[in-house]
C-alpha cells in the first residue's frame, strides 16, 4: 500500500511537471489558433490523467491497473496520445476550416514526435480520414501497444479505452469551445 502511495505521489508530480513544460511549449506558438488549442489540449490532458490513473479506482480501469509499470516516459507518451487523438479528431470533424498542414505544425512543435512518432501519427491520420470506422479501434490498440506494450485486451479493457478517448475528446472540445465557439476561434486566428 505504502509503495502504491508513493507511486501516486510521483505520478501527480510528474503530470504537473509535464503540464508545466508543455503549456510554455503551447503558449511559444505565434499562431493565436494553435496556441490556445494546444494549449487547451494539454490541460485537458492533465486533468484526464489524474482521473484515469489517480482518481478512479473502477474496476477494469486500464491505465490505473498499469500504473506500477508507469514512468515518466509513458506519461510523455500519454500526452502525446491525447494530442494526437484531439488533433486528428478535430480536423476530421471540422474540415472546412482546418488544414491538416496547419494543424500538424503546431502537433510536432509543441509534443515534439520523433521520427517513429511522426510516423504513427501520419499513419493514424491516413487511418481516419479513409477508413473512418477502423480509426477508433487502430486508436484503442495503439494507446494499449504504445503506452505499456500490450499486444492483446480484454474486451473489459478495449471497452475502457474506448470510453476513455471518447470522453477525453468529448471534455476536452467542451472546454476549448465553451466561452468562443469553434469557428469564432479560427475566424479570430487568421
Amino acid at each position: 500500500m505504502w509503495k502504491k502511495r508513493k507511486k501516486e505521489e510521483q505520478l501527480a508530480l510528474w503530470i504537473e511537471a509535464e503540464r508545466e513544460r508543455l503549456s510554455a511549449r503551447a503558449y511559444a506558438l505565434e499562431d493565436a489558433f494553435l496556441r490556445a488549442f494546444f494549449a487547451q489540449c494539454v490541460e485537458s490532458t492533465a486533468a484526464d490523467a489524474y482521473e484515469v490513473f489517480l482518481e478512479t479506482p473502477l474496476a477494469y480501469n486500464y491505465f490505473r491497473e498499469n500504473l506500477g509499470r508507469m514512468d515518466e516516459k509513458t506519461l510523455d507518451r500519454f500526452f502525446k496520445l491525447a494530442a494526437i487523438y484531439h488533433t486528428i479528431r478535430t480536423v476530421r470533424r471540422r474540415k472546412s476550416g482546418l488544414d491538416w498542414t496547419r494543424m500538424w505544425t503546431g502537433l510536432t512543435a509543441v509534443f515534439s514526435l520523433s521520427g517513429q512518432e511522426r510516423k504513427l501519427t501520419e499513419l493514424l491520420h491516413c487511418c481516419a480520414e479513409l477508413y473512418q470506422s477502423g480509426f477508433q479501434e487502430l486508436f484503442h490498440k495503439t494507446t494499449a501497444r504504445y503506452l505499456f506494450g500490450d499486444r492483446a485486451l480484454s474486451g473489459f479493457s478495449f471497452a475502457f479505452i474506448g470510453n476513455f478517448w471518447y470522453n477525453s475528446y468529448s471534455s476536452f472540445m467542451s472546454s476549448f469551445t465553451g466561452y468562443v465557439p469553434f469557428h469564432i476561434r479560427l475566424k479570430r486566428a487568421q
